[in-house]
């Protein structure tokens, strides 16, 4: 075994007698996300149109882990990475998405889940056997059926069109769109949202009269249009699928948007990045975090969800240069605040850091005398059944 795949090894954990603790940990995670979205939702919705795309997003994300806990039942194994992200290994993903794909070819093959009940009390009523083939054919069933509700979280989602309008002063038509993506690497979700001018001779002006496309969700509902321009919409797609990792950061990719398409303005870029979670008794990266949440019995309440805001904006556009020897496109100049530490490091405009913590597992943080070491860089959110404690 090389030294990588040890490495590998020794970041993720097969769940075993574990994986109960950790989907009821996520749940209550996802539930308390969901909570505090709808506890800023007037303010944020006004402010942050990111936080309306991460609707449809964290909706299949939440559905993802539905079916991976239905797929546990009959599966070989599940790897998370324990040691850093707290989230399933990338392979895991792409699995699921497989399974997605076929889904309609394998629940022809298979029988009803009436026709596999039937076959499960046959067995133990007639045979007296445990019905342990029919009981991983019902899982399998249920996980299929699962998959045929709905979409799943996948490696990379094709970028959609959240809004396409007019910026009166440019009088060029500007889409903010927003896409995601499933690091395989660093094993986080992330959402991605951006503001682009399109200054082309035939880019397309904003719809005045129609409806739009909507998906509704457990989430609300998220605009599912294509990019408008569609002489680059291919191009685009190819772009932000190879240029949405996680080691890239923001200035990175912006500028790179910006010179492979020149007639495409980014004014602005956002990521959400979801994670890292920790999960009592499963995960391990922090140990100051851990030896809280272990201390903490009911796995309903030993965990801590954390997620980062990223955004890059540009200052101002460098204008095209034409004459008889040549030329440059226009060119954006993006803010880098380096005013902050972590903002320069990692090349971004501004950074904001959330965390979300089960009220019992806070009182054990807070008695313990960490709370302000642990959530100083942190917007910090209690959750206490459905209601949400903010700016804490």
């Amino acid at each position: 075994m090389s030294s990588k795949q040890v490495k590998e090894q020794s970041r993720t954990v097969e769940l075993a007698s574990h994986v109960a603790d950790y989907f009821h940990a996520i749940d209550n995670a996802f539930a308390g996300l969901d909570a505090v979205v709808r506890v800023q939702s007037a303010q944020v919705k006004r402010n942050n149109l990111i936080y309306r795309a991460l609707s449809g997003h964290l909706a299949r994300l939440r559905h993802s882990f539905t079916c991976w806990q239905h797929k546990c039942h009959f599966a070989e194994s599940f790897k998370i990475d324990r040691a850093e992200s707290g989230f399933p290994l990338f392979q895991n993903v792409l699995d699921l998405s497989a399974d997605h794909a076929r889904r309609q070819e394998r629940l022809l093959d298979m029988p009803s889940a009436a026709q596999i009940r039937e076959e499960m009390l046959e067995m133990l009523l007639k045979y007296k056997q445990f019905p342990r083939i029919q009981q991983r054919t019902m899982a399998e069933r249920v996980l299929l059926d699962a998959l045929d509700e709905q979409d799943v979280f996948n490696a990379f989602t094709a970028p959609q069109t959240l809004r396409h309008s007019l910026n009166p002063r440019s009088n060029r038509p500007f889409y903010v769109i927003h896409w995601a993506a499933y690091d395989g690497t660093a094993h986080l979700p992330m959402v991605y949202t951006a503001v682009i001018e399109d200054s082309s001779e035939n880019a397309p002006k904003p719809r005045t009269r129609g409806k739009r496309s909507k998906r509704q969700g457990p989430w609300g509902k998220i605009d599912m249009d294509e990019f408008p321009n569609l002489e680059i919409s291919d191009k685009l797609r190819r772009f932000l699928a190879n240029h949405s990792a996680y080691s890239l950061n923001l200035t990175t990719i912006a500028t790179k948007l910006d010179e492979d398409f020149p007639t495409l303005h980014p004014k602005q870029l956002r990521r959400f990045v979801l994670g890292p979670f920790y999960a009592g008794g499963v995960t391990s990266h922090n140990k100051t975090v851990q030896s809280v949440l272990d201390g903490v019995t009911n796995s309903n309440e030993n965990w801590l969800l954390t997620w980062t805001m990223q955004e890059l904006h540009s200052k101002e556009q460098v204008a095209a240069k034409r004459g008889i020897w040549g030329g440059s496109p226009a060119k954006e100049v993006f803010y880098i605040n380096t005013d902050d530490v972590d903002c320069a490091a990692q090349g971004v405009s501004a950074l904001e850091r959330h965390a979300l913590i089960p009220h019992t597992a806070y009182q054990a943080v807070y008695a313990k005398g960490r709370a302000d070491d642990i959530f100083k860089d942190y917007q910090c959110y209690i959750a206490s059944g459905e209601h949400i404690l903010t700016h804490v």
